[in-house]
């Protein structure tokens, strides 16, 4: 009789990040996402209880004995809370940072806790976020860090889809990216002001900006906006790149790109946080949102490429070890 297999449940757009965890932890990933019907947009209340009741058929179906979830929004563990409870399985729940910073999830703190102290393993992103389950009570609790992913170079060196992209990236001109979704934390505006300050570089902006209101009228020609574009074209155009800029404006916060990043040994500039220096001070150059400061550790990452790399397969080997670690630990505590 073939066991049940652990499921790892993800209300959200963007599942890369756990699908990943999903994998080292051989856990079906399972994306429950209802976002709009006939070309309309969903609304929030409806779409919630669509996807509960979409969470609770695949429960239902595959009976799993382990329940990992990703939160945000905090509905989802709710939602998986329920079964684990009603079937005896055991839960653990993978809080992103947005879930301990961002107002629109801080509101329903009061849920999260309820939902927090009645999982078998709550995992955070970074030690900042696990001062504060700790402040809260929880056990078992553990901060897991990403690993870094593994990506085919001989995909990546396929041309880009798009004709007027792949134009300028066989330019001779260094070229940059900035990892961009232009959410409300997205220091976009700097970089582009910091193309107007370094003219001699093209800077690759990802993302949709269509929906952006404050973006410039008079954007300096070196700045290129890509639209949005699938993961496949991003870590294309990241191979392409001399330099990637990973920049959050959201303190105690740890961009999952970096790990794409660094899987393709790409020297990087981010932002100058505290935690930011924490996990990444061996391998990473730091900038305030300053377009002067962002110019000058642009170039020095790219004068110091050699460096940067022989310093990156360090990181990776210590990193790897670290992983394989945090994960044999998961795994203790829900299988015990």
């Amino acid at each position: 009789m073939k066991s049940r297999e652990d499921i790892f449940i993800i209300w959200g757009r963007e599942v890369k990040l756990s699908q990943y965890l999903a994998e080292a932890l051989d856990a079906r990933p399972v994306q429950v996402y209802y976002d709009r019907w006939l070309g309309l947009r969903i609304p929030w209340a409806m779409r919630y209880a669509m996807q509960t009741l979409g969470t609770w058929y695949e429960l239902c179906k595959s009976r799993p004995k382990i329940v990992y979830v990703q939160n945000p929004p905090v509905i989802a563990p709710l939602a998986c809370l329920a079964y684990c409870k009603l079937f005896r399985a055991k839960l653990a729940i993978d809080s992103h940072t947005a879930a301990f910073l961002e107002d629109k999830w801080t509101r329903f703190d009061r849920l999260f806790r309820f939902v927090a102290k009645r999982g078998d393993l709550n995992t955070c992103h970074n030690y900042k976020n696990l001062e504060i389950l700790r402040g809260w009570n929880l056990n078992p609790i553990m901060t897991l860090q990403f690993f870094n992913p593994y990506f085919d170079e001989s995909e990546l060196r396929k041309p880009l889809s798009n004709p007027r992209l792949e134009a300028v990236v066989k330019q001779e001109t260094p070229m940059v990216l900035m990892v961009n979704r232009f959410a409300s934390d997205d220091d976009y505006l700097t970089v582009i002001e910091t193309a107007r300050i370094a003219p001699e570089i093209n800077f690759f902006i990802v993302g949709n900006s269509d929906e952006v209101t404050d973006m410039p009228k008079d954007l300096p020609s070196n700045i290129y906006l890509t639209g949005y574009v699938a993961h496949a074209e991003f870590m294309k155009l990241m191979y392409c790149s001399q330099v990637v800029l990973a920049f959050t404006r959201r303190v105690d916060t740890v961009l999952w790109s970096i790990r794409e990043i660094l899987a393709l040994r790409k020297p990087f500039v981010t932002v100058d946080s505290e935690v930011m220096r924490y996990y990444f001070s061996d391998v990473a150059l730091f900038a305030k949102s300053d377009a002067d400061e962002i110019r000058k550790q642009t170039i020095a990452a790219m004068n110091n490429k050699e460096t940067m790399s022989a310093k990156f397969e360090k990181f990776l080997i210590r990193d790897r070890e670290r992983w394989n670690s945090d994960i044999q630990q998961v795994r203790e505590i829900l299988h015990s």
